[in-house]
């Protein structure tokens, strides 16, 4: 199963995705496929305010900034587990400023794509996906070039994947 939550910052979804996590995986591993790269120390709090929200509960953390899809081969079992993966805006984020990735050939279509395909491979490997993503406005006050092409890509990268899910919640 692949579920989806969406929804504007702070907005509740790391916590309806966590509950959604523990009810789905029965007895099953977790995993917590984590693709922040904190930077500073608001993001430092930030990954700290989570892994404080996940203890006790039997997630296992993996750090995936990049190419979600090579953590399969770090999940025991696959086949029987589930993964939490948060959150994509992070994950496009990081893929679009990949030091390795080539800037010049890389539409946004494409990176999309790729992004999408890398999730969905990952999905595919697993029992259960748990996808988290965050929505922003398209045309937000004081938007930088940067800015709007991540947002645009974000909103791509959603919406590919609201059609590939089987449960899809929007939060405000």
């Amino acid at each position: 199963m692949i579920c989806m939550i969406l929804g504007t910052p702070d907005s509740g979804k790391s916590k309806k995705a966590e509950d959604l996590t523990l009810k789905i995986s029965g007895n099953d591993k977790k995993y917590y496929i984590a693709t922040m790269i904190p930077f500073g120390k608001e993001g430092e709090e930030r990954v700290k305010k989570h892994r404080n929200m996940r203890a006790g509960k039997g997630f296992e953390t993996i750090e995936c900034p990049v190419r979600v899809n090579e953590v399969i081969e770090k999940i025991d079992d696959s086949k029987n587990a589930t993964c939490l993966l948060e959150c994509m805006s992070n994950l496009v984020g990081n893929e679009l400023h990949d030091p390795g990735r080539d800037k010049n050939n890389c539409s946004d279509e494409k990176i999309s794509e790729y992004i999408v395909d890398s999730v969905m491979e990952l999905a595919g490997a697993v029992k259960n996906l748990v996808i988290v993503s965050n929505s922003f406005p398209l045309e937000g006050e004081g938007y930088d070039d940067d800015t709007r092409r991540y947002v645009k890509v974000i909103d791509i990268v959603n919406n590919m994947l609201k059609q590939r899910v089987d449960e899809f919640y929007e939060l405000t």
